[in-house]
């Protein structure tokens, strides 16, 4: 009994210490140095595209068109509605408006007038009415009764005179009185015969004339008023304004400044020596920092062909069209790829997969579960890709874009997602280690 009660403790400290160094061992692994767990890397493959010759140059964005808006008629500032910034329309949106009373006094005058010519005008054209006609020989014949009478009086005056019972003087009032009698009805006469025969065609076109240039001047008071409400003559946005209520402005005085942004340019120099490579109506990508991650495609509209003397740059302008919340304004900088030449089928990888060490350029290829290293001289960028030119790229192998810096040739690498990559590039989580007798159950190595 004293024997059993020694045996038993000894055989509980072996016990224990057996799965002491079982646990240790499950830990450590294999003697000697534990070795780190495979590196993760992200990879991608190798495509092949039609691409061509690229030239990217940078610049600037510039309105379609920019409009100094200026006042035709000079007045005071009566409304000035909008402020910089704010979008316009067309042909709506008052940028000012002048003062319209003075106008609308000289409107109403002048409208008076034309009517009077009217009628005068018509009046000719019609010519007399019997009515008139009959008044006119009416008194034509009591002047000829007047003038009969007079003829009388004077041949008595006469007779008295030479008998000398009338004096000189009453005999020269006779001859007087004779003579306006004579003289009033030829001139009713007259006046008969015009309103038999109307008015000449000489009168007629000049009261044409008066009525032309009354209704001349009824337009150009009627354009001015028009003139004193000054509108946007573009679509876009108002970036400059240079009056206030209040304000005289004079005869084409600076108004405000419009630009229109539904298209924008992107103005950009390119040297002389690839200015050859760049044709108008060739297509054109725009990357702006401004709007990171969008590219904007648009179409080579113009090259100016004078360049500076300075730099030896022609200016380019690629058309853009704005999109609906007019993202691209007017000065933001500018990326510009322009393609040029024949399509070529080429082998690209992505750009991040490139490494540029002091021996050249290489990049590394994933191939079940280890990486090989491959140099290269790269060739065209195309986009977010590199050309690679040699064949030694195949399309569809996968190169290493992340986790790349610190890989070395052969190494065996896992994937995301991956815990183990083995031999192979067979994927698993490791094996369990061994259970050693019936208190080691469910105990993990």
């Amino acid at each position: 009994m004293h024997s059993h009660n020694i045996r038993l403790p000894v055989f509980l400290a072996a016990l224990l210490l057996f799965f002491t160094t079982d646990a240790l061992a499950g830990r450590a692994g294999p003697p000697g140095k534990r070795r780190p767990p495979p590196p993760v890397v992200s990879v991608e493959k190798a495509v092949k595209r039609s691409v061509r010759s690229q030239l990217t140059v940078v610049g600037t964005i510039d309105p379609y068109r920019t409009s100094i808006v200026s006042s035709e008629i000079e007045g005071r500032v009566e409304t000035a509605p909008i402020r910089e910034g704010d979008l316009v329309e067309a042909g709506k949106t008052v940028i000012a408006a002048l003062r319209r009373t003075d106008l609308e006094i000289d409107l109403r005058i002048e409208r008076a007038e034309l009517a009077k010519a009217v009628q005068d005008h018509l009046r000719l054209k019609r010519g007399s009415r019997p009515e008139e006609i009959e008044a006119y020989r009416a008194r034509a014949r009591e002047k000829e009764a007047e003038l009969k009478r007079d003829e009388l009086g004077l041949k008595r005056a006469e007779d008295l005179y030479r008998k000398k019972i009338l004096n000189r003087s009453n005999y020269d009032q006779a001859v007087a009185k004779f003579e306006i009698s004579r003289s009033q009805y030829l001139e009713e006469k007259n006046n008969l015969r015009m309103s038999e025969i109307g008015p000449r065609k000489e009168e007629i076109a000049r009261a044409r004339a008066e009525v032309a240039r009354m209704r001349a001047r009824i337009a150009g008071i009627q354009d001015k008023l028009r003139k004193t409400i000054i509108r946007s003559p573009l679509t876009g946005f108002l970036t400059e304004k240079n009056v206030e209520v209040g304000q005289w402005v004079a005869k084409g005085g600076r108004v405000g400044e419009v630009i229109e942004t539904r298209k924008v340019l992107v103005r950009a120099p390119v040297s002389e020596k690839q200015i050859s490579f760049v044709t108008v109506g060739d297509s054109a990508r725009v990357r702006l920092d401004a709007i990171p991650g969008r590219v904007f495609t648009g179409r080579i509209a113009r090259i100016i062909p004078k360049a500076d003397t300075k730099s030896r740059t022609f200016p380019v302008e690629v058309e853009l069209d704005n999109t609906s919340d007019y993202a691209l304004k007017a000065g933001m900088f500018a990326r510009i790829v322009m393609e040029y030449g024949a399509s070529v089928q080429s082998v690209l990888i992505p750009k991040d997969a490139l490494l540029i060490r002091p021996r050249g350029a290489s990049v590394f290829i994933f191939d079940k579960g280890r990486v090989r290293e491959v140099s290269f001289k790269p060739g065209r960028n195309v986009d977010s890709f590199v050309e690679v030119p040699g064949g030694e790229i195949k399309p569809g192998m996968r190169v290493v874009v992340q986790g790349n810096e610190k890989l070395r040739n052969g190494i065996t690498v896992r994937l995301p997602g991956q815990i183990r990559v083995g031999p192979g590039g067979k994927k698993g989580r490791g094996k369990r280690p061994a259970k050693k007798g019936k208190n080691n159950k469910g105990r993990r190595g």
